[in-house]
């Protein structure tokens, strides 16, 4: 039987190309952490980053520290903070959020830069490639943004489930072009802003199928544009495009391999390896993106028909 194929026409110009799509099937490489106080061990580890020379910056949120390891998760240094949340800018500085409302900014090997507080009790945070730190303010149902010092910029949202209001920020993430992706837990969807607050798109929806969440608690963006989602309930990962068509899935709960209990952190490095924190067995997993699924197009004349295999039940249209 021949594969299905969805299929959509419009204006173009006479050639035969290849698209690669942006996601497939996940594969697992490695994992490291067990439970612990000793280098290398975990207690609680939340907030996962990834600095521009590879180095994965791991919260290890209970032992009251940051850890950092290579790619390959081999221990190389760590140093005292107290906080759930990191991110890391493109100097490779360290931005740490603490439960006391403190953003804490490091170097690459734990000295302390600067601090302030955000006035956000519970909070995550993501830097832009301008340097810009966004908070995604949990209490207050807000994103506050700031510059890498301190000082307050702007803001947007409130208390709601319409476009741009937010039931409890949980995470978020910033694309190349500036674009604000956050996870609005207890609405269950993913809601997408220019980095001036202007509401973009939004999906998602309670349940457990494709695109829904339990719970969507942080998010990352791949090197393609990428977006992929925590969804904590559900005990998986979900990637989708940066206009919200659902990608690919991985993981169900337990302690095996490519399994979760309680995944609360992500990050993504340049190769589009995706580092995950496994939070209550107390380890990282990283998986590389797989083999993508072939897009093609062929046109002729003024019109143009895309199509691909079928993958999970979705299609990406691509007219000019």
């Amino acid at each position: 039987m021949f594969p299905k194929r969805f299929l959509v026409i419009s204006v173009g110009l006479v050639c035969l190309s290849h698209y690669p799509s942006t996601a497939g099937a996940q594969v697992f490489i490695t994992s490291w952490g067990t439970y612990g106080s000793g280098s290398g061990q975990f207690r609680t580890p939340q907030g996962v980053a990834v600095g521009g020379s590879g180095d994965v910056y791991i919260v290890d949120g209970d032992n009251l520290r940051v850890q950092v390891f290579s790619s390959g998760g081999s221990f190389l240094r760590m140093w005292p903070a107290v906080g759930a949340n990191i991110a890391v800018d493109a100097s490779d500085n360290v931005y740490v959020g603490a439960f006391q409302n403190m953003i804490r900014k490091f170097t690459r090997t734990g000295t302390l830069l600067t601090e302030w507080d955000t006035g956000s009790l519970f909070f995550s945070l993501a830097v832009d490639g301008s340097g810009s730190v966004y908070v995604a303010d949990y209490t207050n149902n807000r994103v506050k943004v700031f510059t890498d010092s301190g000082v307050y910029l702007r803001e947007w949202g409130s208390p709601g489930s319409g476009p741009g209001q937010f039931d409890r920020p949980d995470g978020l993430a910033i694309d190349a072009a500036g674009n604000a992706y956050v996870a609005d837990k207890f609405n269950r969807r993913i809601q997408k802003f220019a980095n001036d607050g202007t509401f973009l798109a939004q999906w998602g929806g309670y349940g457990t199928g494709d695109g829904q969440f339990a719970g969507p608690v942080r998010v990352a963006i791949g090197p393609q544009g990428d977006v992929y989602v925590v969804d904590n309930l559900n005990r998986r990962v979900q990637a989708f495009t940066a206009e919200g068509v659902f990608i690919t899935k991985w993981g169900t709960e337990g302690t095996g391999t490519g399994q979760f209990d309680n995944p609360i952190g992500i990050a993504v490095d340049g190769n589009g390896d995706i580092y995950v924190a496994d939070t209550n067995n107390s380890r990282i997993q990283k998986f590389a993106p797989g083999v993508p699924t072939p897009v093609q197009a062929l046109t002729w004349g003024n019109v143009k028909v895309r199509y691909r295999g079928e993958r999970a039940g979705q299609f990406v249209s691509q007219g000019r």
